[in-house]
């Protein structure tokens, strides 16, 4: 009985069922059908030319490749491997595998607390495809027959903790630089959708090319000069780590887009400033009111001529200047002559 497929299965399909009822729908699309598959042939041709021609959107795609390629290289040939080399059980597989899961989580918690500490996501990245091809290059170098526990496991470990720094990193630096493409304005949940595309092609494809391509049989192990458990092609795994730290290397860290503010927001913001801070704009059309509040500090006016004094001080205490706002006098200009 295969337990861990059936749990995988109940798994899966509880999350069919909670999406299937809690996703809200979509409100319908009333456009023509003709313009609507239009927009959307000119949509995705965008897309792919962003994909081709824009490195710090098509660099994430190879790096989230390689991302779930390599993941799927250590599950697919652990077990073999280790089973020639060690003489291994599915239980010590599991020790390993569990352990490698561990490590992703102290991953991911120092990703986190890096990120906070003002390290860079083009840092952790990098920092991350480079761990990622050192440890490939170890498993290819040093899982052989009759090798220590510790030539084994050692690159499996260094391999695991990379991979943190290879997903969160990878995905906000591609967020930033799809937000900052005004062309792809409305298309960012379908690009973030075709990235996660890109990882599953890495997922699937991986174990196939591992099988046939990367692993020697116990056979193969025998009449080979140096008892390897890989043939050459696996070191197609650390090139491609490689060769994505050297392409990021190359085009830098994408730009983030910076929000400008007008004229007219500033001066909207100023109004609002002042109204919730209790601040009353005045100008020389403001109407006199000799009921204003106890807050403003001013006593009950009895005369023209304290009125006239009155407004004069709260003009110049309150004054406004385009694009800020500020609380002193703008000016020493006499604003009201009581003298006739």
């Amino acid at each position: 009985l295969n337990s861990v497929g059936l749990v995988l299965f109940v798994i899966n399909f509880l999350s069919q069922v909670l999406v299937y009822f809690l996703l809200p729908d979509l409100a319908p699309n009333n456009s023509d059908e003709a313009s609507d598959q239009d927009d959307k042939e000119s949509e995705w041709s965008k897309m792919l030319r962003f994909i081709c021609t824009i490195p710090h959107i098509g660099i994430p795609f190879l790096t989230i490749f390689t991302f779930n390629f390599n993941w799927q290289f250590i599950e697919t040939a652990l077990a073999p491997a280790s089973a020639d080399a060690l003489g291994w059980s599915p239980v010590e597989v599991s020790y390993v595998l569990g352990a490698m899961a561990i490590l992703v989580f102290l991953g991911m918690t120092s990703v986190h607390k890096l990120s906070q500490m003002g390290v860079t996501d083009f840092t952790l990245l990098c920092y991350g495809l480079m761990a990622n091809a050192l440890g490939y290059l170890l498993l290819y170098s040093s899982w052989q027959r009759d090798a220590s526990v510790a030539a084994f496991v050692v690159p499996v470990f260094i391999s695991a903790g990379s991979f943190a720094f290879l997903g969160a990193p990878n995905r906000s630096l591609f967020s930033k630089s799809v937000d900052a493409a005004p062309e792809l304005s409305g298309l960012e949940g379908t690009m973030q959708a075709l990235l996660s595309m890109a990882s599953s092609v890495g997922g699937f494809t991986a174990p196939s090319v591992v099988a046939h391509y990367c692993l020697r049989t116990p056979a193969m192990v025998d009449v080979s000069s140096d008892a390897r458990e890989f043939t050459p092609v696996a070191l197609l795994s650390p090139a491609l780590g490689f060769i994505i730290f050297v392409a990021n290397m190359f085009v830098g860290e994408p730009e983030e887009k910076v929000a400008t503010m007008t004229e007219s927001d500033e001066e909207r913001m100023c109004h609002e400033d002042g109204g919730m801070n209790g601040v009353e704009i005045m100008d020389e059309a403001t109407p006199l009111n000799g009921d204003r509040r106890k807050s403003d500090g001013d006593s009950p006016l009895k005369s023209i001529d304290k009125m006239h004094k009155s407004r004069r001080r709260s003009l110049l205490e309150t004054s406004y200047v385009r694009g800020s706002c500020t609380l002193g006098p703008s000016s020493e200009v006499d604003i009201f002559n009581t003298e006739t």
